[in-house]
């Protein structure tokens, strides 16, 4: 009697969370990711403990003025157009919850084209999970130099995630010097 082991492909659920085009999880180093920050991109720390489970990064406001954001790295990058109909979900904290300032949460470029996502509600002092899917009825706006434009049609998207260019996710939320926030869990095209 012969015995066979045949290889098996597993895809590891909670501990890697479910299949995606692309994730950071930040349990060994950065990924990659950058912040814009006052008109610079500088290179976030790396948190090995204290993240949703381990790792993160976290950001801090250099200085009163523009509002400073997370900046993917180029693995999230490119034609991205299977992550259509699918979810982009990421875990945001911030270091207050007073003076809340409103603004641009999710901006996506691409395409000659940008739109924009608000978040509902903002992070808190502990781990807050955010999810939005790449479809007309989510909330996505065309990101004009004004503000918040005409809301984004399958086509605005697919224009844009056929050719992503950037993706950014707001770390700013308080309204005042040296503020923080912190990210984990970046998942682009989860079902």
């Amino acid at each position: 009697m012969r015995f066979f082991v045949v290889p098996a492909l597993v895809l590891l659920g909670s501990a890697c969370g479910p299949p995606s085009l692309a994730a950071s999880t930040f349990e060994g180093d950065n990924e990659g990711w950058s912040l814009s920050n006052n008109g610079a991109l500088t290179t976030p720390p790396l948190g090995r403990t204290g993240g949703n489970p381990a790792g993160h990064l976290c950001g801090k406001d250099e200085g009163d003025g523009d509002i400073w954001y997370f900046v993917a790295p180029q693995k999230f990058l490119g034609n991205v157009s299977a992550a259509m109909s699918k979810r982009l979900t990421f875990d945001l904290k911030q270091g207050s919850i007073f003076n809340q300032v409103r603004g641009r949460d999710v901006v996506l470029n691409g395409g000659g084209l940008a739109v924009a996502w608000n978040l509902r509600f903002a992070p808190g002092l502990d781990w807050t999970p955010y999810s939005v899917r790449f479809d007309a009825t989510s909330g996505w706006r065309i990101d004009e130099p004004a503000g918040p434009g005409a809301d984004a049609t399958e086509d605005d998207l697919r224009t844009v995630l056929g050719d992503l260019r950037s993706l950014r996710i707001r770390g700013e939320f308080f309204d005042g010097l040296n503020d923080t926030a912190c990210i984990d869990n970046v998942y682009l095209g989860r079902d």
